[in-house]
């Protein structure tokens, strides 16, 4: 098993090279985020149990790669985003091996879960300055993020730590057939009109639709001009203020979690080819 993990992570790897590639060839602004920039502080490279990696780019520099400079990926590489795949289950953008596959833990599909080896790519969006507007932004974000899992009742992590209201959502919306009145594709498209309303200069952005949601909005200054860190052997670019980003997601991030948190993390099974 931690043979394949390693397979995964170096063809993770060399996906976020030839991303990276081009980024810098045009100097276009990215920074590793969440568990893969906690990787390269703590690690120096991958969480040895994580299957799995992140980066952000502003949102204009996300755009410009999205609609330009992706056509210059590898052959055997290509970007897969609600805008070009009706069935993607996603709002942000992966980038695909389509050599590899592996199957998603969390999906109960058997006919959706198996899927290509990829890495994450997400736009980092302003918000608005005024809180009381800022509170309404999230409240939007999240009732449509709400529905798009419940009409995905197979995606649903059922083991992640949720409040009362979520988990009576999921009751609830796991009852009620959502996706005979509401398509995915364009709720991500409702989602696309609002992110793309918010200022670049804002006091706080982030990548709002990542996992821990709300929490990943953070004080536009931490991103800055970026920081160089070590990760698998070379060097790329983190948040400027990392250590503030990092403890703002994961509170004392030098710690290691327990054996039974680290089980958790897995979101793939790892198969080599689609006919494995």
């Amino acid at each position: 098993m931690k043979k394949k993990l390693r397979e995964l992570q170096l063809i993770d790897v060399d996906i976020l090279n030839a991303v990276v590639k081009i980024l810098n060839k045009y100097h276009l602004k990215y920074y590793l985020i969440g568990g893969t920039l906690l990787g390269a502080v703590r690690h120096q490279g991958f969480i040895p149990w994580d299957d799995d990696m992140d980066i952000a780019m502003p949102r204009k520099d996300y755009d410009i790669f999205l609609n330009k400079y992706y056509k210059e990926l590898p052959s055997h590489l290509s970007i897969k985003n609600f805008q070009n795949d009706l069935k993607y289950k996603y709002y942000i953008s992966r980038i695909i091996d389509q050599r590899y596959w592996v199957r998603e833990v969390r999906d109960k599909s058997s006919q959706d879960s198996l899927i290509n080896v990829s890495i994450d790519i997400f736009p980092i969006d302003g918000t608005p300055n005024n809180e009381i507007a800022r509170n309404i932004y999230y409240l939007r974000i999240m009732y449509y993020r709400a529905l798009i899992s419940l009409i995905q009742k197979n995606n649903i992590d059922f083991e992640r730590n949720r409040n009362f209201l979520e988990r009576l959502m999921i009751i609830i919306g796991t009852h009620i057939p959502l996706d005979k009145f509401f398509s995915t594709n364009k709720l991500q498209y409702k989602i696309d009109k609002i992110l793309k309303q918010q200022a670049s200069n804002s006091k706080f952005a982030g990548t709002i639709m990542g996992a821990y949601r709300t929490r990943e909005i953070v004080p536009r200054y931490f991103f800055g001009g970026g920081a160089n860190v070590r990760f698998e052997g070379k060097i790329y670019v983190g948040p400027q203020k990392y250590d503030e980003y990092l403890t703002h997601m994961y509170g004392n991030y030098m710690q290691l979690p327990s054996k039974k948190e680290q089980k958790q993390k897995r979101h793939f099974e790892i198969l080599k080819s689609k006919g494995d």
